[in-house]
Formats: C-alpha cells, sequence, structure tokens
C-alpha cells in the first residue's frame, strides 16, 4: 500500500470521526468547538511529526542509495583484481603440484608393477620350494 493512500484513509478516519461526534454528542457548542480545536491541533502535530518522520526516513533512505551507488562498484571491482591477482600468483604453484602429482601417480604405477613382478617371483620360489620338499614317487 502506498503512502498517499494510508495517508488519505487516515484523514477521512478522522473527518467521519469528527463527524460523528459532533452529531452525537451530548455537549454544548461551545465544549464541542472546544473539544474539536484540541482534537484539531492534536492532529495537525502528528501529521507534522509523521511529516518529519517521513522525510527523515526518505533522507536515510537516499543516503544508503547513493553509498551504495559509488561504494559496491568498488568493491566489486577491489574484488576481481585481488582474485585475478592470486590466480596470476598461485599459477605457478599449481603447475608445481600438477607436476609433482603427476610424478607421484608415475612412481606408484611402477612401485605397482615392481610389486606385481615381485610376487610373481615369489610364487614362482614358493613352488619350486615347495616341489623340491614333497617326496618323490
Amino acid at each position: 500500500m502506498n503512502m498517499k493512500s494510508s495517508l488519505l484513509g487516515l484523514a477521512v478516519g478522522i473527518v467521519g470521526g469528527a463527524t460523528a461526534m459532533l452529531l452525537s454528542t451530548p455537549q454544548s457548542g461551545k465544549n464541542v468547538r472546544q473539544s474539536l480545536k484540541s482534537t484539531k491541533e492534536a492532529s495537525q502535530e502528528v501529521g507534522s511529526e509523521l511529516q518529519q518522520r517521513f522525510s527523515s526516513i526518505k533522507d536515510a533512505v537516499n543516503m544508503i542509495k547513493q553509498e551504495t551507488q559509488t561504494t559496491v562498484p568498488n568493491i566489486v571491482t577491489d574484488v576481481k583484481g585481488s582474485v585475478q591477482k592470486f590466480q596470476q600468483e598461485t599459477a605457478p604453484i599449481q603447475q608445481r603440484l600438477k607436476g609433482n602429482i603427476d610424478a607421484m601417480s608415475q612412481s606408484a604405477n611402477e612401485l605397482g608393477q615392481a610389486a606385481s613382478e615381485m610376487t610373481t617371483e615369489v610364487e614362482k620360489l614358493v613352488n619350486r620350494l615347495t616341489f623340491k620338499k614333497q617326496p618323490k614317487v
């Protein structure tokens, strides 16, 4: 709901309430006029206070908007620059790590092949020893 319709509704409510009061009051005309005058003054004070608060809120929102428009692009630019710098600084390290990982992988494959060959040789030796120890028939 927008602000104008809210304020319009408030004003209509005040006028309607004042009219209902005038039509149903048992007070004298002088007392009614005094009551209306005090109600009018109170309404004007409330309206003035609301106007000041809305103005303060509007000013604060505008200030935040301006700060955001100037600060956010600078932050984005700084972050992009930092990320690019980080990528440039870590590129040689990444390449070195990749090389080390590849070398370790190659070494692990070679060790696996050597272990497989050793297992085969051990099995052959066990088979020879097992056949020599069995009695001849």
